[in-house]
């Protein structure tokens, strides 16, 4: 047991590497673009009594601004392709593909003489990243056991902040070196590499492989994900898995389930949340921190602390993504948002710190911007991404999330373009600040309105949660009612044959640790009469439930 619980977690931590890609762009970007030699090679406005410079012009922020995003831009071919990609060669196919273009983009802003060829550079490395960032969770989410799901998305997550880190430390340790931005962009190149080569070592996900009828190689995939020993939960597992699977996987019936509003109301839910990610204002502070930094009379090295407030925030989440459940922590993380970047913005107008106040204020400033980050970082980024990777069905799974994904990569593209032009605006850092707040408000009235509670179901059984009337859904007045929501109580399910319930359940583990729900032998009819042949659910399919009655098994059709 020891060994399978090794294998899977070492397939999830090396997997979730690819979060470097991602993560050490916005870590090392966000310094390159102000160091003096980087400037001077691209002809853009800089003063000469610094290794930095948050000097700019309009025309050089202009420039600075498409340089940032120029990466998101590239992302976003790289998303719709992925969603292709990784359904027709699988999801580990199409990352190993995403980790070569990422190197190849790499290596062509290292040697970047002319702005073209930054710009080149930095859309074919986004071409690879939005790939990337679309089949990971996918991966991750599909190989998982479901007590593990969350936690294992996430530490792709980690990755991302840990590279976020890394672009930081590495930035401050070239700062004072001429070409030392090529130095910090040219750790891209063996972060492909890595990437690259150690996947062909990986297995395929089990369901894509089902989906493609490849049923031997997936059961051996079950088989060393749970254990030899746990045969009984590797065949349910695959039983459960094939009844989601429908019988024929043409275009025009993806197509068809794709346009089901259970269905579709799913992708928009998924392209929501990422929407929220972008503009809740991670991308403000931490691609523009260094700049929002030095506007306020704080040393270059302050936006180390924020890397590190982000590599603790989501190594937390790792915990409690699964422990806490992920609503109860976006939840908390939106309005923890809103609270730190109101107080920020607050202090900037109060205390006119942008304007040369107190240098002190500007510290404060400083910690309320430590706790939005990791507020972030344990809340927002963790579980939008969690979800998306775990909410639609397998069927159209690869499509939509590449659609959610390109929401993402959108709204960072905006994002991207209007901070520079927000900071240098009349509304300064603290407008800007506020503006965020209301997004984060934004964010906390549309979890707590529209999202479900994901934790502990299997990827198949969502279909029925999502099938569920809208207020026992989501979960409304339990959350209006709790002063803490994440206090204990475990949602019940209630399935309904022939205006008939099972009750009193009783929770009891396999071998592997997964939770089995078990409906004991006595239940009640709705007028609470015994019932001695009651069914009792034995899955839920793809579009149907499967109930054991008496000696026979029954298929309930789900509307």
């Amino acid at each position: 047991m020891a060994r399978k619980k090794l294998y899977v977690w070492f397939c999830a931590l090396f997997a979730s590497i690819s979060g470097l890609t991602f993560g050490y762009d916005v870590g090392v970007i966000n310094g390159v673009k102000d160091m003096i030699g980087f400037r001077q090679t691209f002809n853009l406005s800089y003063t000469d009594d610094n290794s930095t410079s948050c000097e700019v012009d309009l025309e050089s922020s202009s420039t600075l601004g498409l340089i940032v995003s120029v990466l998101s831009i590239g992302a976003i071919p790289g998303v719709l392709s992925g969603g292709v990609l990784m359904d027709v060669t699988g999801r580990r196919t199409a990352i190993i593909v995403a980790a070569v273009v990422y190197t190849v983009g790499g290596t062509l802003q290292t040697g970047a003489v002319y702005l073209w060829m930054l710009y080149l550079g930095r859309f074919i490395t986004g071409f690879g990243v939005g790939i990337i960032v679309t089949t990971i969770p996918v991966y991750l989410a599909e190989l998982s056991p479901k007590k593990l799901r969350g936690g294992f998305v996430t530490i792709m997550g980690v990755n991302v902040m840990g590279g976020i880190l890394l672009g930081f430390l590495v930035n401050l340790g070239t700062v004072n070196v001429t070409f030392g931005w090529r130095i910090s962009l040219s750790v891209t190149v063996p972060i492909g590499l890595i990437l690259s080569i150690g996947m062909l070592f990986l297995p395929e996900s089990p369901r894509w492989l089902l989906k493609k009828r490849r049923n031997t190689r997936a059961e051996e995939v079950l088989t060393r994900v749970y254990g030899a020993e746990n045969t009984k939960t590797v065949q349910q597992v695959l039983l459960e898995i094939q009844s989601s699977i429908p019988a024929k996987n043409s275009f025009v019936n993806v197509l068809r389930e794709f346009l089901e509003w259970n269905v579709f109301y799913r992708v928009l839910v998924g392209m929501a949340l990422q929407v929220m990610n972008r503009f809740s204002g991670q991308i403000v502070i931490l691609y523009y921190s260094v700049t929002i930094f030095c506007s306020i009379g704080l040393p270059y090295y302050s936006s180390v602390i924020l890397g590190v407030m982000n590599i603790i925030g989501t190594g937390l989440s790792v915990y409690t993504i699964d422990k806490l459940g992920r609503k109860p922590l976006l939840l908390l993380g939106t309005l923890g948002m809103f609270g730190s970047i109101t107080l920020a913005g607050t202090l900037l107008l109060v205390f006119e710190v942008e304007d040369g106040g107190s240098q002190a204020v500007g510290y404060v400033v400083m910690v309320a911007l430590c706790v939005f980050v990791f507020t972030y970082a344990t809340a927002v980024g963790p579980v939008s991404w969690a979800m998306n990777s775990e909410i639609h069905s397998l069927t159209v799974r690869g499509f939509a999330v590449s659609l959610s994904t390109l929401s993402f990569w959108v709204s960072n593209l905006v994002a991207a373009q209007l901070t520079p032009i927000l900071l240098a605006s009349p509304l300064q850092t603290h407008g800007t600040f506020y503006v965020l707040a209301g997004v984060n408000l934004a964010g906390f009235l549309f979890a707590l309105l529209t999202l479900p509670e994901t934790k502990g179901e299997s990827l198949e059984s969502l279909e029925v949660l999502f099938a569920k009337p809208w207020l026992e859904r989501v979960d409304l007045f339990y959350y209006l009612s709790c002063a803490c929501p994440w206090w204990g109580a475990r949602r019940q399910r209630h399935y309904t044959v022939n205006d008939m319930r099972p009750v009193h359940t009783k929770n009891e583990m396999d071998d592997n640790g997964e939770e089995l729900s078990v409906i004991e032998d006595q239940v009640v009819d709705d007028n609470g009469a015994s019932q001695s042949d009651m069914p009792t659910p034995l899955l839920n399919g793809h579009g149907f439930s499967l109930f054991q009655v008496g000696s026979q098994v029954k298929k309930l059709e789900i509307q």
